[in-house]
């Protein structure tokens, strides 16, 4: 795994669906974690809808990133996604080493950041780590993790914690022919 697809699970566990906590909820909330991040220099002002457009594009990247896990993807959030990529001005520009890279185009420090992240989008695809990046299959968890298991099954964030919830609902449902509480 490389560091870029290390920040896309950083970026998309910003909000924690389990328990509602939104880490990049206000503007700057979202600019310190771009700074803490190497995406944005400090002292850069974000507005709030910077904020909504980072919310649209991670929730839309977290509806790719389930079907890792092969959970149904949502036309809407695929289109969600799509309107937040076309709010994201970027190009292809030529690098010295012969290669192109993703680069913004827009003036505002957001979407220098976005296109930041959406690069490591683009090389974790092109290394292999994308379909290590995958969304727990806890209904209520959502959290996003690197499945590092060699043949690329992992389906929980932690098989200690949700993994042993799902498991233990599943053999009480067999064993009493109805769902667990």
């Amino acid at each position: 795994m490389d560091d870029g697809t290390l920040l896309l699970q950083d970026f998309l566990n910003t909000h924690e669906h389990q328990v509602a906590d939104e880490r990049v909820g206000t503007p700057a909330a979202l600019a310190e974690w771009f700074v803490q991040h190497g995406l944005l220099p400090a002292g850069v002002r974000l507005t709030a809808a910077d904020v909504v457009l980072a919310h649209d594009l991670r929730e839309g990247l977290r509806e790719l990133v389930q079907a890792h896990a092969g959970h149904d993807v949502d036309e809407a959030g695929l289109a969600r996604l799509e309107t937040a990529l076309a709010s994201v001005p970027l190009r292809l520009v030529p690098e010295h080493d012969g290669r192109l890279r993703l680069r913004a185009t827009g003036a505002r420090p957001v979407d220098l950041a976005l296109a930041r992240l959406l690069a490591a989008v683009a090389a974790a695809q092109e290394d292999g780590s994308w379909e290590r990046l995958k969304v727990c299959a806890r209904d209520s968890c959502r959290w996003a993790f690197l499945d590092t298991s060699r043949n690329r099954s992992g389906r929980w964030c932690s098989m200690a914690g949700c993994g042993n919830v799902v498991k233990t609902r599943r053999a009480y449902a067999r064993r009493t022919g109805r769902a667990a509480p």
